[in-house]
């Protein structure tokens, strides 16, 4: 049986075109809702750039965290408990472990503590809103808007420290 020239070149086009929409849904991150429609039951893996940001936010947090506990040791007489406690939930929200209160320089005066602090809040707030625009999941998305209002709220909340 030989295989005429219409047919061959057919079959390579099809294929050809199929291979391209497949791909095209891959790049396009639609090729599980395709996979779905066929009946295939596709076992979502998280985007590598959003296992980077939620990497980078745990560190962060930990490293704000640090910063935190350091400042509430050296000077008692400033209320960081609810800024303590909002760090360490948002930590907790991005599988972080704890501070490392090591290499934290600590300033001499309540005052300039609390100058930092509302520094390290602000940025890690601006950092968490470009991270959330960044990601890919929704779900992801919401989390890092949230830990940036958070944050941004806990830079007010220690710029009335002063």
């Amino acid at each position: 049986m030989v295989i005429s020239r219409r047919v061959l070149l057919g079959t390579g086009a099809a294929v050809a075109a199929g291979a391209a929409a497949v791909g095209v849904a891959h790049v396009t991150h639609v090729l599980d809702d395709a996979a779905e429609l066929v009946g295939l039951d596709p076992k979502p893996e998280p985007d590598p750039e959003d296992d980077r940001l939620v990497r980078r936010a745990a560190t962060e947090a930990a490293s704000l965290l640090a910063t935190v506990e350091a400042a509430a040791a050296a000077h008692g007489s400033l209320p960081l408990q609810p800024l303590e406690a909002l760090v360490r939930e948002q930590l907790a929200a991005v599988g972080g472990g704890s501070g490392d209160a090591t290499d934290v320089r600590t300033p001499r005066t309540p005052a300039e503590a609390a100058d930092q602090l509302a520094r390290a809040f602000r940025a890690a707030s601006r950092a968490r809103a470009a991270d959330a625009l960044r990601s890919f999941s929704p779900d992801l998305t919401r989390v890092l808007a949230s830990m940036s209002a958070g944050l941004a709220q806990g830079a007010r909340q220690v710029g009335e420290l002063r």
